[in-house]
């Protein structure tokens, strides 16, 4: 693979991530714990954000549900504009890398009930007007979301554990141990970029699915391959895809399946095993050996390299956008190529 920036965020990640739970473990814990004990007084909580943001949310949200205590995720901008009935009783985590993102911006002023605001900027509108306020301590990425995306989840997990009461001693151990199979897993996956090469080679548009707190990965996977390959992508539930979508599988379907669930694990290969029989092309990708609920920070590497490895066949900068910028402060235009 062609060095870029976006190729040195993906190997940097492990690195991003020590930084993150060296400072929840040490001078963040305070305010972390302090927005997990309002959160846990609520009695729910509601995660919201946008794009990469609002995915990083959803292992978190799944987790607090599978422990019995009540965790939605729901788009900011949804909730801005149709969201009359809220806020409603419980707790609000807004998630933003920026602190500034336009939704969050319209969204904040709404809120009387405990409000948390996670993001990457110290001095962001979201951190100075949340009650309480969550830095992720991530390295910054250049455009994709791509540390400051697995920096959030494992930040957002944290904040969960500490929902729970949970011991930080087990959480960092297991996050340590992610870490180890992060790095592992990007080394593996640079090493097939050829493999990648040769399965998207052709490819019109890119579905991934998976189910549970793997959705996390389809969708981000998704925006991955719009916004670096430009290459047209959906991620979808892959119950979902079974309920009609999947009469578009031909000799040009290009689909990724994300099959670290448990629960779903074999229902998953086996709508794998069904799109090839279909002829269709499928990868599936799985974890191995990383404690849960860490599965998702890992699987995102796999559509991190591919999107990259699809980016530069097509003679694209990954990650080099057009229209978007770094923080989107209206809600209406776009930059000027």
């Amino acid at each position: 693979m062609k060095s870029s920036v976006m190729l040195d965020n993906i190997r940097n990640q492990p690195f991003s991530l020590g930084c993150v739970a060296d400072y929840h473990f040490g001078e963040g814990a305070e305010e972390l714990h302090a927005a997990a004990a309002a959160i846990r007084s609520a009695g729910s909580v509601v995660f919201t954000g946008m794009g990469s943001s609002m995915s990083a949310a959803i292992p978190a949200a799944y987790y607090l549900d599978s422990q019995g205590f009540p965790a939605e995720v729901v788009e900011t901008s949804e909730w801005l504009h149709f969201g009359a009935g809220w806020p409603r009783p419980g707790a609000a985590v807004l998630v933003s890398r920026s602190g500034e993102t336009i939704e969050i911006v319209k969204l904040l002023p709404r809120f009387n009930a405990p409000s948390i605001g996670v993001t990457n900027v110290r001095e962001s509108l979201l951190a100075r007007e949340t009650k309480y306020s969550i830095f992720i301590n991530s390295e910054p990425d250049r455009m994709v979301a791509i540390q400051t995306y697995t920096g959030t989840m494992a930040t957002l997990l944290l904040l969960a554990a500490a929902v729970l009461k949970e011991p930080d001693d087990k959480w960092r151990t297991a996050l340590a141990g992610a870490t180890d199979a992060l790095a592992k897993t990007i080394e593996e996956e640079q090493s097939r970029s050829d493999d990648w090469n040769e399965f998207l080679a052709g490819a019109e548009v890119v579905h991934l699915l998976g189910r549970g707190p793997s959705l996390a990965s389809a969708r981000e996977g998704a925006l991955l391959f719009n916004e670096a390959a430009r290459t047209p992508s959906a991620g979808l539930s892959a119950a979902l895809f079974r309920h009609g979508p999947v009469e578009i599988v031909d000799q040009k379907f290009r689909a990724i399946v994300f099959a670290s669930q448990a629960p779903t694990r074999d229902i998953d290969l086996a709508l794998a095993s069904d799109i090839e029989g279909m002829g269709g092309k499928v990868r599936v990708c799985q974890t191995r050996g990383v404690p849960s609920p860490f599965e998702p920070m890992i699987e995102i590497v796999f559509p991190q390299i591919a999107s990259c490895c699809l980016a530069e066949s097509k003679g694209i900068d990954p990650g080099d956008f057009r229209y978007a910028t770094l923080v989107t402060t209206a809600e209406t235009g776009f930059a000027k190529p």
